[in-house]
């Protein structure tokens, strides 16, 4: 017998704060209940911890197991299916069916340990991540009859002008706990620069995270919850050098940080320099972001990080 349909409390907050979330918490269980009907599976298990933009959960059918997922809509989620279906399991869990743009059947990753509560040494941790990373960048970009994503450019140019809002906004405030004016010019102004002067554009992943690199049965691990772009393959390894292990925690950041910015470059065949560019770009936009939200001292250290990074570029 399926198990009954759970929306988790984390999610419910999360989407209760308008009218549309409401209306879409109102109709996700008909949505869950629908899809599984459709494709005659059955839930198998709770929901998946920690997002808050979706409800995922195990489910099962006649050919196996499988991952069910009903996104909140909003933009960063409109192509994933697309991406999903262009990458077709290199270095990502393969889509299985797509009912809309908005609820996926996804391959199941078993055991599903992030890569970030693996264990691992963070040189072997670089090392797995820089392999996926490879694989997505392999297929380059579609061709003119292909799927259609969102141009690099474009986005960062509508961060870099929300950016810019916030520091008029907030930069007093930022000033006062310590961040260097300087730093923001230098990250808004790379918003602007870097998606104009890549080598090469590939799909990129768009949120590559050690909490997005699962362990699974196919592969080690396989990557989800893509936000693709089409753009310079440099912007995607900052999340991994950030979060795994969270260098910038440790008193020695400075220290530390640049070697691993280096041994992700080698490996993916890019310039150093520019992985950290995108670090200090995307570090200043999340800084700036995080105090628009209320939270001036969660974004005064995120650009900390990015002033601990900006001498990789001199």
């Amino acid at each position: 017998m399926s198990e009954p349909v759970v929306i988790p409390e984390y999610l419910r907050k999360a989407r209760e704060t308008s009218i549309e979330g409401l209306t879409w918490l109102d109709r996700l269980p008909g949505l869950i209940e629908e899809a599984c009907r459709g494709w005659n599976v059955e839930i198998a298990g709770a929901p998946y911890e920690g997002g808050v933009c979706g409800w995922v959960a195990p489910v099962r059918g006649a050919s196996g197991d499988a991952v069910l997922k009903v996104s909140w809509p909003h933009a960063e989620a409109a192509t994933e299916a697309l991406a999903l279906r262009w990458w077709d399991g290199a270095g990502t869990v393969r889509l299985l069916a797509v009912r809309d743009t908005w609820t996926m059947l996804l391959e199941r990753c078993d055991p599903g340990t992030p890569l970030r509560d693996a264990g691992l040494p963070n040189e072997r941790g670089l090392a797995i991540g820089a392999e996926l990373l490879n694989a997505l960048w392999s297929k380059g970009v579609p061709p003119d009859d292909g799927p259609r994503f969102d141009a690099m450019a474009q986005v960062c140019d509508e961060w870099a002008q929300g950016a810019e809002r916030r520091v008029e906004r907030h930069g007093a405030v930022l000033r006062a706990l310590g961040t260097d004016p300087g730093i923001l010019t230098l990250g808004i102004e790379l918003l602007h620069l870097l998606p104009r002067s890549p080598d090469r554009q590939v799909v990129v992943h768009g949120d590559f995270n050690p909490g997005n690199v699962l362990a699974a049965s196919r592969a080690p691990f396989l990557t989800i919850d893509p936000k693709p772009m089409v753009g310079d393959p440099a912007y995607d390894p900052w999340s991994l050098v950030a979060q795994l292990d969270w260098p910038f925690r440790l008193p020695d950041a400075a220290r530390v940080v640049p070697p691993r910015i280096r041994q992700l470059a080698e490996r993916l065949d890019l310039p150093a320099e520019r992985i950290a560019a995108w670090g200090i770009a995307r570090d200043v936009q999340g800084g700036l972001w995080a105090a628009s939200e209320g939270n001036a001292a969660l974004g005064a250290k995120w650009i900390r990080s990015a002033t601990i990074t900006a001498p990789m570029l001199s």
